[in-house]
């Protein structure tokens, strides 16, 4: 009986240390598998699609004139997404997506908020009313960047020695005579 509670436990403490984790990270993987499945055999719904501007500058891109079908993940503030389509032009990156609520469930699940933990004191003042702030040039905080060069005028001049090898013949005797040059 202390046997099978002391496995118990054990389980129960090798859970909370990072199983929890370990199956977080299997459900989003799941999600993200059945999500990529699900837009692969085009079973999604073409007018739900969210187009995303991406403002860029590239300037010797070849425009796109339509969409291209191109898979991938993206997320923007607390919601992920799965685009499906993708368009350059010279100045924006327009992106078609679909929105992975499960995913973004899952990710907003495993944020732990601090006011839901109970050692922490919580502080319901506004901490941007708490800077001091200065006069007009107070926004922009510009540090002042020192440089100091080195002078070299003292280091004695540079003085090449003539390299020794210890070789005291500079040919190799061979054996024999060397074949003849035939043109």
């Amino acid at each position: 009986m202390k046997r099978a509670v002391a496995i118990v436990l054990l389980i129960i403490h090798f859970f909370n240390l990072g199983g929890y984790m370990l199956l977080h990270l299997y459900a989003l993987d799941r999600s993200d598998r059945f999500m990529n499945e699900l837009i692969s055999k085009d079973l999604y719904n073409p007018n739900a699609l969210i187009e995303i501007k991406v403002k860029q500058n590239l300037p010797g891109i070849n425009e796109w004139s339509d969409y291209k079908n191109v898979n991938g993940q993206i997320q923007f503030k607390e919601a992920c997404y799965n685009y499906v389509k993708l368009k350059f032009t010279k100045d924006t990156l327009y992106v078609m997506c679909v929105l992975n609520y499960e995913k973004t469930k899952l990710i907003k699940s495993n944020i732990i908020y601090a006011k839901e933990i109970n050692d922490i004191p919580q502080d319901n003042k506004d901490n941007s009313a708490q800077v001091k702030k200065g006069g007009a040039d107070n926004n922009y905080r510009n540090t002042v960047i020192e440089y100091r060069f080195l002078s070299f005028i003292n280091l004695p001049p540079l003085v090449v020695k003539p390299l020794a090898t210890g070789i005291t013949e500079q040919y190799i005797p061979v054996d024999g005579q060397p074949p003849e040059y035939l043109s």
